[in-house]
Formats: structure tokens, sequence, C-alpha cells
């Protein structure tokens, strides 16, 4: 069985599926990539070249895994960056293809918007986001995406359960949200969220100072690779997620780096040195 993902990815670095596909690897997942943006690094850095993959193209590389058979053998499905809001249409068709071929098969959509107060996608993507929010099974936004995606502030836990539930009512039966701090976080902490159905669990954990890229896009693979494993066993799959991409954090900001040491703290992620239970909630 394989993972589809579909997000950007970059040259050098490791952001989209630069960072998603060889951790999906190291956990023993088989990944198809789709690039839905090519660039030379990531746009923050500055000077990137490159540019958005047409839809024409997309749906080729479809049918070429409709052509293969491919879909049988599809287990899951992760989108991210988009680029254009065009592919949402492919990203939605591959969700179709997959559930079709493989029923059991589960989508989760991290909606790649914003960050820190900053919307970094044309409000075009934003509208189509909520289209595929209506169509995934697990949803991963973060603080910013969050707010933007339901209208409202989160300004503690609770507020930001709400929202959380209202993403809910929209389709996904498990919204993760991925790193928040809110007035009732402590100080120089993180929580992360998660609801599955009534369930819910919270995870409180220390923060970096540094800014990552490609944190979110790491987290969003890893705890797919986790969730299916455990069995769709939320609280477990967070815990392990989590702790992973904690330490392949620590190991980046150790060494002061400005790209994720993905390959160096592999073994790290794969056998993290301090474990994170979450706490469950509801």
């Amino acid at each position: 069985m394989a993972i589809l993902s579909i997000q950007s990815q970059v040259v050098s670095g490791y952001v989209g599926n630069s960072a998603a596909v060889f951790a999906l690897q190291r956990a023993g997942r088989e990944v198809w990539p789709v690039p839905t943006t090519l660039l030379s690094h990531h746009p923050g850095h500055g000077g990137a070249e490159g540019g958005r993959i047409a839809p024409e193209l997309l749906n080729r590389l479809l049918d070429g895994l409709v052509n293969r058979g491919c879909f049988s053998h599809c287990e899951a499905v992760l989108s991210g960056y988009l680029g254009h809001e065009d592919a949402a249409a492919c990203v939605a068709r591959a969700v179709k293809l997959a559930k079709a071929g493989t029923p059991k098969a589960v989508y989760l959509c991290d909606p790649v918007l914003g960050d820190d107060g900053r919307l970094y996608v044309r409000g075009e993507i934003v509208s189509a986001m909520h289209d595929l929010i209506r169509q995934a099974d697990i949803l991963t936004p973060n603080a910013f995406e969050l707010a933007l995606l339901t209208g409202h502030a989160c300004a503690s836990r609770e507020a930001a359960v709400q929202a959380m539930r209202l993403l809910q009512s929209q389709g996904p039966r498990l919204v993760v949200l991925s790193s928040f701090a809110g007035g009732d976080t402590p100080a120089g902490t993180l929580d992360l969220l998660a609801l599955d159905g009534a369930d819910a669990w919270a995870l409180n954990i220390p923060r970096f100072e540094q800014k990552f890229h490609g944190a979110g896009d790491l987290f969003a693979a890893l705890f797919l690779a986790e969730w299916l494993s455990a069995g769709g066993d939320t609280g477990r799959a967070l815990g392990r997620a989590c702790a992973a991409v904690q330490a392949i954090l620590g190991e980046t900001a150790a060494l002061q780096a400005d790209e994720l040491q993905l390959i160096g703290a592999q073994a790290l992620a794969v056998a993290p040195p301090r474990l994170f239970v979450p706490q469950r909630i509801a």
C-alpha cells in the first residue's frame, strides 16, 4: 500500500514533498510524490526560481497512475501547499480515485495557507481549500489557518477546540491543531490539540525560538504515517509524530541550520530520545 503525496517540491532543502517523502519512506511507507510547484529552494531564503505545475500535467500524472492500476493499492492521499487554486480540483480527483480503488483509503488535508499572522497564498486558494476540507478525513491546520478557515480568533485552548469543532462539522472526522499558543499556554511552550469525533487530546511541548521551514509539512506526513501504523489511534499517533518532529527540530536548532536536518537526524526521528504522551481532555 502507498501514500499519494500532492504538494510543493524544492530542489534544495526540506519543505513540502522534499520533507514528507523521505520522512514517510524512513517510516517504512511507499510514497508517490506529485509536485504542485517546483522551486529551487524555499522562497523565504530569497532568490527562489521555478513555478507551479500546470493542472493539465497534474491530471496527466494521475491518468498515468490510473493506467498503471495504482489506485487499487493507495491507502492514503496527503495534500499540502497547492500553489494555485486549480490544483485543488486535481487533489479532489485524486481523493476520489483513491477511495474508489481502495475503499478504506483516507485523505489528510494539510491546509497550507499561512502562518504567524501572514497569508502566503492567493484568496482563491483559501476558497478552494474549503472544498477540500469537506472531503478530508484528517485536517492539520496551524493556529493561523484555524482562525482563517473558521473566522474565529483563538485566544485560549477552549476557543481553539470550539473552532476545531466548526471545522469538524464541515467534513473531517479528525482535526489536529499542529501548533498553538493561547493565553493559557505556559510560557516557552506550544500546545497541540486533536479532535477525533467526540474524543479530544492535548499535548504541551517545549517551544523553539527558531522558525523552521517545513516543520508543518513534516508533522503532517509523520502524523499520517503514525496514525496508519497505530490503526487510527489518534493519541498515540499525536505523541509519536510530535516526538519525531521535535527530535529533528532539536538537531536543526543545535546546528543553527536554516534547513531541517532531516537526513542527519533520521535515526532520531525513528527512535526519538524523548517520548510525548498526550492528555485525554474529552
